[in-house]
């Protein structure tokens, strides 16, 4: 029996999606061509959470038969995605990535550049053979060690880190100047940028800054300002803004803080930089 016929006629495999939350959307399509073979898919949507919702992730881990690694530019800078990957890779779990965006094979970490990946960034009428010939080819998972690895510990949203050294009671420059290149980083993220403007508005209300951050600050400041007045932002997509660029914008339906838009709204909110699942939207 060749791979693929095994793919398709054997048993249903356990898959646990490891992913940068920035490719949520295109999620989907991998998901939807597993589930056509009949296995079994588990992505965490809340994205990120205190311990209780790690220790789920870490579980899910402990229990698929693969994990499947959706490798794009933004999965090179996920500190979850490679926690995820690390405690796998303690437990025996057979990893097998696939492209949803491309990457230079020379950023690719060392755990991914040495494996076979299956590429999802031009799907056409092989594609969805090639990823069910990649699944059968993977050895089985071994049977969890025991006693189990020490688990990854758990990650700290980079945002909320952020906040954290904010409210420290003394900042030097230095401290400030960091704090400050870690927001325009943050900013130039689509998704983190609601968010890090409140940040920013944070920081400028601090009594103890120094005139160079000040600077610094009012220049993002101004930069912001632009880039609303330049995509439209100033106003949520609705009548009128159906043609808005994707992003975080005032959630319509008042019950969040912001709702991420993609041609239309989705189901996904963000709260105090905390990015979640609303299906009853």
């Amino acid at each position: 029996m060749t791979a693929l016929q095994q793919a398709l006629t054997g048993r249903r495999l356990h898959v646990f999606l490891s992913y940068a939350r920035e490719d949520l959307a295109v999620l989907r399509t991998v998901q939807e061509g597993l589930e056509t073979l009949n296995h079994e898919v588990w992505f965490d949507k809340r994205l990120n959470g205190g311990q209780d919702w790690w220790d789920r992730i870490l579980q899910r881990i402990r229990d698929c038969d693969v994990m499947i690694v959706a490798v794009s530019p933004a999965m090179l800078e996920s500190d979850p995605a490679a926690r995820e990957r690390e405690y796998a890779c303690r437990l025996g779990k057979p990893l097998l990535p696939v492209q949803v965006d491309p990457v230079l094979p020379d950023l690719l970490p060392p755990d991914i550049a040495q494996l076979h990946i299956v590429d999802y960034t031009n799907l056409g009428p092989m594609t969805g053979f090639e990823l069910a010939a990649a699944l059968a080819a993977l050895p089985s998972a071994p049977p969890l060690p025991d006693p189990l690895p020490e688990p990854s510990s758990r990650p700290v949203p980079p945002l909320a880190e952020l906040a954290q050294r904010m409210n420290a009671e003394r900042l030097s420059l230095d401290d400030q100047l960091a704090l400050v290149a870690s927001l325009r980083f943050e900013l130039d993220r689509a998704r983190e940028r609601a968010a890090a403007m409140e940040l920013l508005r944070t920081m400028r209300r601090r009594r103890d800054l120094y005139h160079a951050t000040w600077q610094e600050l009012d220049e993002l400041m101004q930069r912001e300002r632009a880039l609303r007045e330049e995509d439209g932002r100033q106003s949520p997509p609705g009548n009128g803004h159906a043609s808005a660029p994707p992003g975080w914008y005032p959630d319509p339906s008042g019950r969040h803080q912001f709702r991420w838009f993609e041609g239309d709204w989705t189901s996904y909110v963000s709260d105090a930089g905390t990015v979640v699942n609303d299906p009853d939207s």
